[in-house]
């Protein structure tokens, strides 16, 4: 098996490969149909979500990747996926991930184990908890001198 790509995060506006795939339980959790996304040999799952951590809150910017989709009886056509066949009532805009709690997990430095899928090792690791959509932890695990440092303290959103 290959090494899977991974979704990207941008995170404090730095993009980040993330080795969690939230929109998986978007189609779980909700029990939605998930479309049937062509894999790939380096990416079983068919498409490549985009992510970013703005105001504490994780968004879902994009999502690439090609489906089939039928029509009438028999007429099979390839169709790009993307965020507005997702969301839409969206439009073009950004779409809180509020279907998502758990953890995610972001590479960083040299890696110092390889697996053929998420379970390779890195110099450091941010692990971000996230309870729908809502950043609620973030720490940075540092493989090499064995240390957890927990970030900052969240800033608290601002009502609108």
């Amino acid at each position: 098996m290959a090494a899977q790509l991974p979704d990207i995060i941008f995170l404090r506006g730095v993009r980040n490969d993330l080795y969690t795939n939230p929109l998986e339980l978007y189609w779980h959790r909700l029990r939605k149909k998930r479309p049937a996304f062509h894999s790939l040999e380096d990416c079983k799952r068919g498409y490549v979500a985009t992510w970013e951590i703005k105001n504490n809150q994780l968004f879902l910017k994009s999502v690439e990747g090609n489906f089939e989709r039928k029509f009438f009886f028999f007429i099979k056509k390839i169709m790009t996926y993307s965020l507005k066949i997702l969301f839409p009532k969206a439009g073009n805009r950004f779409v809180k991930a509020n279907w998502f709690s758990g953890k995610l997990r972001i590479p960083q430095g040299k890696m110092t184990l390889y697996d053929d899928d998420y379970r390779s090792r890195f110099e450091r690791e941010i692990i971000i908890n996230v309870n729908k959509g809502d950043i609620t932890k973030m720490v940075t695990l540092d493989n090499m001198q064995r240390v957890l440092i927990v970030n900052a303290q969240l800033q608290k959103r601002s009502s609108v």
